[in-house]
């Protein structure tokens, strides 16, 4: 694995879920942290994989917030490179 500028290794893909957004659709998340029994703490991933990395859009990108880990579905591993 190669090392990012700052010395850390690249992550090449993140084990992503579907969970509702409350706005009508789904957002795509990954659990950021586990905390009391089934409460998680998850990131949005909104973009898209480039050659580059991940190329990030604004709008919802690196929101977190908490939700239960049943809200959690399709479980998969998304690839942040092309």
């Amino acid at each position: 694995m190669r090392a990012a500028p700052s010395g850390r290794p690249v992550r090449r893909h993140v084990t992503a879920y579907d969970t509702p957004s409350q706005l009508g659709g789904s957002f795509t998340v990954s659990i950021v942290e586990t905390l009391a029994e089934n409460a998680v703490k998850v990131r949005v991933w909104y973009g898209r994989a480039t050659a580059q990395g991940w190329e990030a859009w604004k709008d919802w990108d690196g929101y977190t917030f908490q939700t239960n880990r049943a809200a959690l579905s399709n479980k998969w591993t998304m690839p942040l490179y092309k």
